[in-house]
């Protein structure tokens, strides 16, 4: 990675949360929430009593810690779980009628902890992996009962789920039961793929047992997309495959927005073209004002937020393809 856009990566990701981190306690004195019980229902935002479909997807929510009050998340507040169930609405939303939907409650950090001195975000970063780690053992071992699943994620969730799939995957013994991951909103590296033959990315729009991410985001912008690491594999999902070919918006089923109360707000087919270049997925929306977040936390021209959105029906249709792929 040059030292430009190293260090241009570092300066954005320090601006984006730098307010927040001044208003909050010490960290080094700040309480540490208490730990949640995965055998208890409300440790979950989602968790059927029975369920009724024949696969599974075990969804972790992104960051929605924004404050100047608390590093870590407190799963037993309301307005906490209130706004982790927006999440659920807006791009897990993506499975429902086609899978189960298990989405745990954990003690994710505040975007704040990006300014933290390595050692400081490794500590943050650690509490949220293990309470995510100690869900999903808790879901495979309890809950899951032999279907296959898909893991799924967005920003902060794909963070914790790459972590743990590169520090864990291969050892499970649930490996040949996952349908894919969708680590969306983050990024796995060229490396770490190269490093764990355990994991592999899509490519094509049947492959199972496989891995989907990919960062959206105007032409140019790769440089401060803060989600984006150097030597990132990408899967386009408009074609389903990681090569570099431009992906007319003609292959795009719809965008799906939502309002303010998580509410869709109706299909925009052809909304956006799709290209891999330089790690980033580049995309041409037709209205870049429904892209844009207005004093958002993302730079201008990175569209982070609308990750899914963007390619919410073609996500939809793949998620079954790769369903009927599997169970073949």
């Amino acid at each position: 990675m040059p030292l430009l856009k190293s260090t241009a990566l570092a300066l954005v990701l320090t601006i984006i949360a730098t307010a927040a981190a001044l208003a909050l306690p010490p960290l080094d004195t700040a309480p540490i929430p208490p730990a949640p019980d995965y055998a208890q229902q409300q440790s979950w935002l989602a968790k059927p009593a029975v369920p009724t479909a024949p696969v599974d997807v075990f969804f972790v929510y992104p960051t929605v810690l924004f404050d100047d009050e608390h590093w870590l998340m407190d799963t037993t507040a309301p307005a906490m779980r209130a706004a982790s169930m927006a999440p659920l609405k807006t791009q897990a939303s993506v499975f429902e009628g086609q899978a189960n939907i298990y989405a745990p409650m954990y003690r994710q950090m505040n975007l704040a902890g990006l300014t933290q001195p390595e050692e400081q975000l490794e500590k943050l970063k650690k509490i949220a992996r293990n309470d995510v780690w100690r869900a999903l053992n808790h879901y495979l071992e309890h809950e899951n009962n032999g279907r296959p699943f898909f893991l799924a994620g967005h920003s902060q969730g794909s963070l914790m789920l790459t972590d743990l799939m590169l520090e864990h995957w291969g050892t499970t013994g649930a490996e040949k039961r996952m349908i894919a991951a969708l680590l969306i909103g983050w990024c796995m590296t060229e490396e770490e793929l190269a490093a764990h033959p355990a994991i592999a990315m899509c490519e094509a729009a049947s492959d199972t047992g496989c891995v989907v991410s990919y960062n959206t985001m105007a032409p140019g912008r790769q440089d401060v997309a803060p989600t984006l690491r150097p030597g990132a594999a990408v899967t386009n999902p408009l074609s389903w495959t990681t090569d570099t070919n431009l992906v007319s918006a003609e292959r795009n089923l719809g965008a799906v927005f939502f309002d303010a109360h998580d509410k869709p707000t109706g299909v925009r087919p052809h909304f956006t073209s799709a290209q891999i270049q330089d790690g980033g997925l580049i995309v041409h929306p037709e209205n870049v004002e429904l892209v844009t977040v207005k004093g958002g936390h993302f730079p201008h021209g990175v569209y982070h937020a609308f990750d899914y959105s963007l390619f919410y029906e073609n996500l939809k249709a793949n998620i079954a393809q790769r369903i009927s792929a599997f169970s073949r």
